[in-house]
C-alpha cells in the first residue's frame, strides 16, 4: 500500500506547473469569528464541484466543493482565495475551508476564480442532509492539502461519499468535472468574470466587443 500512494504523490509533483493556480498556505481563522459568520443558504442540500479553467489552454486550473448543509462552506484545497467584500475581510478560512459563504462570498470567490483568462464551470449535485452533514464533516477535519493537489483531495474525498463512490479520484480538474458532469441530477453552470454565461459561448459579459472564447468544457 505505501508504494502506490508514494507513486501518485511522485507523479503529482509533476503537475504543479500545469495547476499553478493551487496555491499553499492558508490563514486559520479563530472559532469565535467563524462561528460569528456562520452562513445557512435556504436552498435544499447539494454539493457542488467548482472547476477553474485556463480558457486558451483548456486545461483545469483549479478544484473545489462547495457544501450546503447545515451551514455553507467551500472546501478550497490549497486555494489562494481571500475574500474582501466593501473593504472588509470576509469568508474566514481555517485551514482549507472557507467559512461563512454568503451569496457575496460565493460571487466573490467565482469572480476570483474566473478572472480573465481562465472560466468557471459548476456542477451542482443535489443530496440528503445526511450527505451533505457527512461531508461537512469531512472537510473540516481533511486537514491541510499541500500544492497542486486540489483535484485529488477534492475527487478523492467526493468519491468518499454515498452515492458518488462509482466515480474515479483525479489529479486533473478537468477530467473529474467531466465524470462528474455525467451524473444524473447535475446542474452545470459556467461562469467567465464572475458573470454565469451560456456553456460554449465566453463572451467576457464585460467586454462585449471583444471576440468570444469558446469554452472547451
Amino acid at each position: 500500500m505505501p508504494q502506490p500512494r508514494l507513486s501518485r504523490r511522485l507523479l503529482c509533483l509533476g503537475l504543479v506547473a500545469f495547476l499553478s493556480a493551487c496555491g499553499s498556505g492558508r490563514p486559520n481563522a479563530p472559532v469565535q469569528e467563524i462561528n460569528q459568520v456562520r452562513y445557512t443558504d435556504p436552498s435544499p442540500p447539494s454539493l457542488t464541484l467548482i472547476t477553474s479553467i485556463r480558457t486558451l489552454q483548456g486545461v483545469g486550473a483549479h478544484s473545489a466543493l462547495m457544501v450546503n448543509g447545515s451551514q455553507r462552506v467551500i472546501f478550497d484545497p490549497a486555494g489562494s482565495f481571500s475574500a474582501s467584500i466593501n473593504g472588509r475581510p470576509a469568508g474566514p478560512q481555517r485551514g482549507d475551508v472557507i467559512y461563512g459563504v454568503s451569496p457575496a462570498v460565493l460571487n466573490a470567490y467565482i469572480d476570483f476564480q474566473s478572472e480573465t483568462g481562465f472560466h468557471v464551470v459548476t456542477i451542482t449535485l443535489p443530496v440528503s442532509s445526511d450527505v451533505a452533514e457527512e461531508a461537512l464533516y469531512k472537510v473540516e477535519h481533511h486537514g491541510w492539502v499541500s500544492m497542486a493537489l486540489c483535484a485529488d483531495a477534492t475527487s478523492t474525498l467526493l468519491t468518499s461519499l454515498p452515492g458518488f463512490k462509482s466515480l474515479s479520484p483525479s489529479f486533473f480538474p478537468r477530467a473529474f468535472m467531466r465524470e462528474v458532469a455525467k451524473l444524473p441530477d447535475a446542474t452545470i453552470r459556467t461562469y467567465v468574470n464572475g458573470v454565469q454565461v451560456p456553456n460554449n459561448s465566453a463572451r467576457d459579459p464585460r467586454h462585449p466587443d471583444r471576440l468570444p472564447s469558446r469554452v472547451d468544457f
